[in-house]
């Protein structure tokens, strides 16, 4: 199935609702390497290419708003266990047409930075991105959608300082309008793959431009039980 439009950015704000547990290797383009297995919403373990082991830990939170009798309003942060009761609404493929409202913060665990956390959850894909030459592949025996991606306005990345797509707007929600100290050398475009099963970005590659941009994910299990490995690495 060649992906459309829609359907790539349906998949990138899927994947909060499409795995519960992964284990994953990645492949930065500044030659480090790393594994990680996850536990959503709050627990992940990675093994640095020093052969180190870091334990991580996280929280999925939402911020609910209410109204009252009197036409305001109040809010309250709850801590929900994943999937939760926020059901968001499906298309008929089983991809997400659209999240729940309100303010909600799906952040897996980090590593080292935010570009760790939109790679596991590309959000950011969905808007203020233009996309060309989608198509599909199998790569390492799993279902593949490819786009090449480009930053435009309205570009919402989740953390301005090392978002998926570095470019002029980026960097321009960073530092402002008055510039950066990254003003040449921006990538003209990248290429973007999502794992269909997951919605993870499986690979992330730029154009020319700046080095040590993107990465490579292999996806290695996911779902499985990682009681044991929990218990074995408390926190």
């Amino acid at each position: 199935m060649v992906p459309t439009d829609d359907s790539f950015r349906a998949l990138a704000r899927s994947s909060p609702w499409r795995w519960s547990t992964l284990h994953l290797r990645r492949r930065h383009a500044d030659g480090s390497d790393v594994e990680a297995w996850i536990r959503r919403p709050d627990w992940m373990l990675v093994r640095t290419d020093r052969g180190e082991y870091v334990q991580r830990a996280g929280a999925r939170t939402v911020a609910i708003l209410t109204a009252s009798t009197d036409g305001g309003g109040s809010a309250r942060t709850e801590v929900l266990p994943w999937g939760g009761s926020l059901t968001p609404t499906y298309r008929s493929d089983g991809l997400v047409a659209a999240r729940p409202e309100g303010r909600v913060d799906y952040d897996d665990p980090m590593h080292q930075n935010y570009e760790w956390v939109a790679m596991l959850d590309p959000v950011e894909l969905t808007a203020g991105v233009e996309l060309a030459d989608l198509r599909a592949e199998v790569r390492a025996g799993r279902e593949t959608w490819w786009a090449r991606a480009r930053a435009v306005d309205g570009y919402d990345p989740r953390c301005s300082c090392c978002p998926l797509l570095w470019s002029p707007v980026s960097d321009e929600l960073e530092y402002g309008e008055d510039g950066s100290p990254y003003s040449t050398d921006y990538p003209s475009g990248y290429d973007v793959a999502l794992d269909v099963g997951t919605g993870v970005v499986v690979a992330l590659r730029a154009d020319g431009g700046r080095a040590g941009l993107g990465f490579e994910v292999d996806v290695l299990d996911v779902d499985a039980d990682l009681a044991e490995l929990v218990a074995a690495h408390p926190r």
